[in-house]
C-alpha cells in the first residue's frame, strides 16, 4: 500500500475515532454534499457514523447534509465513494419579443394533446395555483423532490414553461415536478418513468457537466428516461455569444492563453449583484485529466477577484469553474493559465451571468456552445428563433457541434406564447416547451406510434429558415398539414351530445350519438365528461359488429366515425 493510501486510511480512522467520542450536534456548520458510491450501503453506514442526514437517494447517488468538519473523512474514502462537484444549472431565459406557433389549427380540429402526459421539470413553479383554470389546466399533478419539498422553489420559471405547454396542448395532462440538485433530478426521473410520462420539457442547461458528448452525470440520468421511452425535450442554451472554443495558444510563451493573437483576456459586462459564472473545460478524460489549467477572474479595476486552481493529477476532471456575485458594475475579464508542460489542449470557455442580460463576450465562438443535457443524442434539442416574423436562428441560441461531432439543435422554435402571464417568457427556455406541446399534439394525432417515429414526424414537418452566419442548420418547428392524421372534428359540433346511462362499475355502457355526421370516436371524451373510450362496438345494418380500440393505429380500427343516431356498446375509463 502506498504512503498516500496509508495517509488517507489513517485520516478516515482518526476521524471515525473522533466520531465515537464527539456527538454530531457539536460538529458545527453543516453543508450539503452529493456523492456516488459503488457500495451505497457501506457509504450510508459511513454517513451515519459521521452524523450526516440523508436527504435523497437515487441509484448510486446520495445527497446528504454533513458537518463541514466531516468532509475530509468523506474525501479520504475514495474507494468507497466519490463526492460529486457542484453542478451549475442556469434557467435558459432572456428577454426577447414574443410569438405564436401554428397550433391553433390543430386545436380547432379537436387535437389538444388529450391523453398525453407531459412533465415540466424545473426548480420553481411559483404562482401555479393561481394560474390553474386560466393559463394552466384546472387540474395538474405536482410533486417536489427538493430537500425542502417546495414547489415554488427558485421562482416562477417552471410555471411559465408549463403555461407554454398548456397553450400549445391544452388537453395534455401536466406534471409539474420540482428539483434543485442533480440527485433530486435523478429521483424525479425515477418518478416520471414510474408514472409513464410521455414527454419531458426541460428548460435548464448545465455548465460543463461532462465532456459534451452526452455522457456526463446529468446525461446518464436523462438516458434512463429516454431508454424507458420518454421523449425528452431540452433547451439548447442561450450561450452562443458568451462562449469561446479553440486550441490553447501562447505565442509569447508566458503560460497565459490568447483568445486571439495578443488577446489574453475574455471580457464580459455585468451589473452589481449579478451572479457571474465562468467555466473552463478541456478535451481530456473526465476522472483522468493530467493536463493542468487554472482559471482567473479579474474585476473592473483589474484586480484578481477569484481564481480556480484545482490540481489535475490524472485523477480529476478537466474543468475549472468560478461562481461569484459581482460587487460592482463594469467589465470583468477571465484568463486561462497553463501550469503543466503537456501538449496544448482544445479549450471550451463559458462566461455567463444570472440574470442573463444578453451581453456578449469580447471574443465569441458560437459553435460548440450547446448546454447539458442538450448534448444528449436521444434528446430533442431546441434552439430559438429570432421572432415569429424574422424566422432565423436567434444569435444567442446555443448550437453544436457536440464534442463528438453531432449537429445540435435538432429544431428551432418561437420564444414566447401570448397567454403567458407576467411579461415575456423567452429565450430557449420558452422555445423548448413549444416543442414539448407540439409532440403532445402529434402523440394524440398518431396513437400507437413509438417515440422515434414521433420525433421523425416532428423533424420531417419542420420548415427551412434563412441561412445566417454561424447557423446550426436546424429547421423551425411547423406542425404543418393535418392530412393523414385520421378523422378530425367536423364542423357544427357544438350541439352534439350522447344518450345513455354511464356505467359505474367499469362494465359495458350503451350510448346513442346525436349530432353531425363523421364525428370521430376518439373525441367522444368531450361528450362523456372527460372519460376516454377504451373500446367501442357498433352493429351494421347487415348485423356485423365493427370495433374501435383506443390508442390503436388509425388503420387498425374498423369503425372510427359516427353519424347521427349511431348506437354503440362502449367501455370507458372511470
Amino acid at each position: 500500500m502506498s504512503f498516500a493510501h496509508l495517509r488517507r486510511a489513517g485520516t478516515l480512522l482518526l476521524f471515525l475515532l473522533l466520531v465515537a467520542v464527539a456527538p454530531a450536534p457539536s460538529w458545527g456548520e453543516r453543508t450539503r454534499v452529493e456523492l456516488t458510491s459503488p457500495r451505497p450501503a457501506q457509504a450510508l453506514a459511513l454517513l451515519n457514523a459521521l452524523g450526516a442526514s440523508v436527504e435523497v437517494r437515487s441509484g448510486d447517488r446520495i445527497q446528504a447534509q454533513v458537518a463541514r468538519r466531516a468532509v475530509p473523512a468523506l474525501m479520504s474514502a475514495r474507494g468507497l465513494l466519490h463526492i460529486e462537484p457542484e453542478a451549475l444549472a442556469v434557467p435558459l431565459q432572456i428577454v426577447t419579443p414574443v410569438a405564436l406557433i401554428g397550433a391553433d389549427t390543430w386545436q380547432a380540429n379537436g387535437l389538444t394533446g388529450h391523453g398525453v402526459r407531459v412533465a415540466v421539470l424545473d426548480t420553481g413553479f411559483a404562482g401555479y395555483e393561481e394560474a390553474q383554470g386560466t393559463s394552466l389546466p384546472s387540474s395538474v399533478v405536482t410533486r417536489s423532490f427538493r430537500a425542502d419539498r417546495s414547489m415554488t422553489g427558485a421562482g416562477d420559471h417552471g410555471r411559465r414553461a408549463a403555461e407554454v405547454v398548456a397553450g400549445v396542448a391544452p388537453g395534455a395532462t401536466l406534471y409539474l415536478v420540482s428539483f434543485s440538485t442533480v440527485t433530486e433530478l435523478s429521483a424525479a426521473v425515477d418518478y416520471l418513468i414510474a408514472q409513464q410520462v410521455d414527454v419531458v420539457s426541460f428548460s435548464f442547461g448545465y455548465v460543463h457537466n461532462g465532456p459534451g458528448d452526452g455522457t456526463g452525470p446529468v446525461d446518464r440520468i436523462v438516458s434512463r428516461a429516454t431508454s424507458a421511452g420518454v421523449m425528452w425535450v431540452a433547451a439548447s442554451g442561450n450561450w452562443a455569444q458568451q462562449h469561446w472554443a479553440g486550441t490553447f495558444r501562447d505565442d509569447n510563451r508566458d503560460g497565459v492563453h490568447e483568445f486571439r493573437p495578443g488577446v489574453q483576456n475574455l471580457t464580459h459586462d455585468f451589473n452589481a449583484g449579478d451572479l457571474i459564472l465562468v467555466s473552463l473545460r478541456w478535451d481530456e478524460q473526465f476522472g483522468g485529466a493530467c493536463t493542468d489549467y487554472d482559471l482567473e477572474l479579474f474585476g473592473p479595476g483589474g484586480a484578481l477577484v477569484r481564481a480556480s486552481r484545482g490540481i489535475q493529477e490524472c485523477s480529476g476532471d478537466p474543468v475549472e469553474s468560478i461562481s461569484i456575485l459581482a460587487t460592482e458594475t463594469g467589465t470583468y475579464s477571465a484568463r486561462v493559465v497553463r501550469t503543466s508542460n503537456s501538449e496544448p489542449r482544445r479549450l471550451d470557455v463559458l462566461f455567463l451571468g444570472s440574470p442573463d442580460r444578453g451581453a456578449p463576450v469580447s471574443v465569441a465562438v458560437p459553435q460548440g456552445s450547446v448546454s447539458v443535457p442538450a448534448d444528449h443524442p436521444a434528446v430533442v434539442t431546441v434552439g430559438a428563433l429570432t421572432s415569429a416574423l424574422v424566422r432565423s436562428e436567434a444569435p444567442y441560441s446555443s448550437r453544436g457541434p457536440t464534442t463528438d461531432g453531432r449537429a445540435k439543435p435538432n429544431i428551432l422554435a418561437p420564444t414566447a406564447l401570448g397567454n403567458v402571464a407576467g411579461g415575456a417568457f423567452s429565450g430557449t427556455s420558452a422555445a423548448a416547451p413549444h416543442v414539448a406541446g407540439a409532440l403532445a399534439l402529434l402523440a394524440e394525432a398518431m396513437p400507437g406510434v413509438d417515440r422515434e417515429r414521433l420525433k421523425s414526424e416532428l423533424y420531417a414537418r419542420a420548415a427551412g429558415v434563412p441561412t445566417v452566419l454561424d447557423a446550426s442548420g436546424a429547421r423551425r418547428l411547423d406542425l404543418g398539414s393535418l392530412n393523414g392524421l385520421g378523422p378530425l372534428m367536423p364542423a357544427n359540433v357544438d350541439g352534439a351530445y350522447i344518450e345513455g346511462t354511464p356505467s359505474t362499475d367499469g362494465g359495458i355502457w350503451q350510448i346513442t350519438y346525436r349530432g353531425p355526421k363523421d364525428y370521430p370516436i376518439r373525441f367522444l371524451y368531450r361528450l362523456l365528461g372527460g372519460r376516454d373510450v377504451i373500446e367501442a362496438w357498433m352493429r351494421d345494418p347487415d348485423g356485423r359488429w365493427r370495433g374501435y380500440v383506443d390508442d390503436a393505429p388509425t388503420w387498425a380500427n374498423a369503425v372510427d366515425r359516427l353519424g347521427d343516431g349511431a348506437t354503440l356498446l362502449i367501455r370507458t375509463t372511470p
